[in-house]
């Protein structure tokens, strides 16, 4: 400042002596001398002062709305480290609100038709997103994407883009495995071995292990998330009709009736836990003790199993006729359209597309896999989840969630759960009057195209 102070006043006694004026103007400009001109003809234009801008003050707030509830390891892992992290990084405060699904599709709703936008960043899952994306509320942030130069796996891109525009990029996805108590080994049908369990036995062995446990242990041990709020029972049923050749969702083909035949059987034999009913996903009863043999999504899964990985068995899908199926969904962020913080949001959505940031984040959330490529560099022997993950993509028959072509995914789910109480209730496959009335409510359900 003190160069530029003196560099003026040099040129102003300059002036002064050269032309005899008494200084500079006030708004501290000069007139050029006519020597310092170039010859023309053409008049010179009288000089403008250039625009100033002023300066973007940058947000110190990102507003996060977290759909989902996550466990209470996870909430410390997120708030202790994942976004603690971030907000050390840019100088700022991330707030978090952890919403319910449907809560947070109010929220954003209100938000957008008020025109009182206070998210900046959602999180949500494919099975959830429709709203977010037909109901216009999101930014297209394909560009910030593309920036990053991560690899993203195209797997989900039906439900976060809309042609070259992207509302969501993919955090992390996981696929349905089998998880064993070491304990459930003493009951393997003749033959097997823990080796073929970590390979993927069939599902008809997998029934009969089922009910060799319950006879042998005078009580059901092998779990379906049978809770119907929230209900997650729909992704292992269809990941077993994929394994038929079946589809997802459907009710009346002969591949999804036979996987009914595998639940039935388990049923007749009173070999699912008592209390099957009050839970969404296996951790807890998996950590007690209480269940021994499911087939469930790899984050609650790798929960137990990382908390106590000498007590559990971890292996592939079990296939059907025509292989090994599983449903696989994400959980993805975006940015609001009309963010208040959009510079932070953008920061931010950079920040989870780096591959290290998204190890970490994957390994928390009990082995989910990761949706970028270069992630794979990252992976060590103990990975042992995220690995068995990994290892199905290549051998398994895997579907995203089609939430997205359905008027209302929850209605989705409790179909599949009247059609799993009724194989409980009757210890039978429901009848083809049964399943037909249930298929043409599915039908009902979709969206016109």
């Amino acid at each position: 400042m003190k160069r530029i102070i003196s560099k003026l006043l040099v040129v102003c006694m300059l002036f002064v002596m050269v032309f005899s004026v008494t200084g500079c103007g006030k708004d501290d400009t000069v007139d050029i001398p006519k020597e310092t001109e170039t010859e023309t003809d053409t008049p010179k234009a009288e000089p403008t002062a250039e625009p100033t801008e002023e300066p973007t003050e940058a947000s110190t707030v990102l507003k996060v709305t977290y759909s989902g509830t996550p466990e209470i390891h996870e909430r410390e892992y997120l708030m202790n480290s994942f976004f603690s992290a971030f907000e050390e990084a840019n100088n700022c405060t991330v707030e978090v609100d952890f919403v319910a699904q449907a809560d947070a599709i109010k929220k954003i709703e209100s938000e957008q038709s008020t025109g009182n936008i206070v998210s900046d960043v959602i999180y949500a899952d494919t099975a959830n997103m429709a709203p977010y994306v037909n109901g216009g509320w999101m930014e297209d942030i394909s560009g910030i994407v593309e920036a990053t130069g991560s690899t993203y796996t195209k797997m989900f891109d039906a439900s976060t883009n809309r042609g070259a525009e992207r509302f969501f990029v993919p955090m992390s996805f996981d696929v349905y495995i089998t998880a064993a108590n070491v304990k459930a080994l003493a009951y393997l049908p003749a033959g097997l071995t823990q080796e073929d369990v970590v390979k993927g036995i069939t599902w008809e062995q997998y029934a009969d292990w089922a009910v060799a446990i319950a006879e042998g242990e005078g009580e059901g041990k092998v779990m379906m998330p049978a809770n119907m709020t929230g209900s997650q029972l729909l992704y292992p049923m269809g990941g077993m009709s994929l394994a038929y050749g079946g589809g997802f969702p459907e009710f009346t083909s002969d591949g999804f009736k036979q996987v009914l035949g595998i639940i039935a059987k388990i049923a007749a034999a009173d070999g699912f836990y008592a209390e099957q009913d009050q839970y969404t996903a296996p951790t807890e009863p998996l950590n007690s003790g209480d269940v021994w043999l499911t087939f469930a999504h790899m984050a609650p899964v790798g929960a137990s199993y990382n908390a106590a990985p000498n007590n559990f068995v971890i292996g592939a899908a079990p296939k059907g006729s025509t292989g090994a199926g599983s449903t696989s969904g994400a959980w993805c962020y975006g940015i609001q359209k009309g963010a208040p913080h959009r510079d932070l949001a953008d920061k931010f959505i950079e920040y989870v597309a780096d591959p290290e940031v998204n190890y970490e984040f994957c390994s928390n959330y009990g082995g989910s896999l990761s949706p970028i490529s270069e992630v794979a560099d990252f992976l060590e022997s103990s990975d042992v989840v995220m690995r068995a993950g990994i290892e199905m993509l290549e051998t398994t028959t895997i579907t995203g969630v089609p939430a997205t072509e359905y008027t209302d995914w929850n209605a989705v789910k409790l179909l599949y759960g009247d059609i799993f109480n009724n194989i409980l209730e009757n210890k039978s496959v429901p009848t083809d009057e049964f399943l037909t009335e249930r298929q043409g409510k599915l039908d009902s359900l979709k969206i016109a195209q």
